[in-house]
């Protein structure tokens, strides 16, 4: 499973379309992004989405899974911004919370 999974899968889920996601929110073709979806429902095994003509709706599985979805990538995220932050320094010890805390203690 790769990261781009994750957010194709969010912004089908958050636009309710794999057309309007495709085109609007990701700049891909429909059907290489249904394809991403199918290859991530192989992936964790279940089926995500409940395709129809009118769109596509989060079956059970997917409304379970999309909160673990952007909890992974708010995570990966929040990595970045550490990674950057302590490029920026110039520090590796550099390891803050949002709120602004002291440097974590080194083991």
């Amino acid at each position: 499973m790769e990261l781009r999974h994750l957010r194709y899968f969010i912004a089908v889920a958050e636009t309710g379309s794999l057309t309007v996601a495709a085109e609007r929110k990701l700049h891909t073709s429909q059907p290489s992004l249904s394809r991403q979806i199918r290859d991530l429902e192989y992936q964790v095994g279940v089926e995500l989405l409940s395709r129809s003509a009118r769109g596509v709706e989060l079956t059970a599985a997917g409304r379970a899974f999309i909160d673990h979805a952007r909890l992974a990538l708010a995570q990966v995220d929040a990595v970045r911004i550490l990674d950057r932050r302590r490029a920026r320094c110039g520090r590796d010890d550099l390891h803050r919370t949002d709120q602004g805390d002291s440097p974590a203690p080194r083991d």
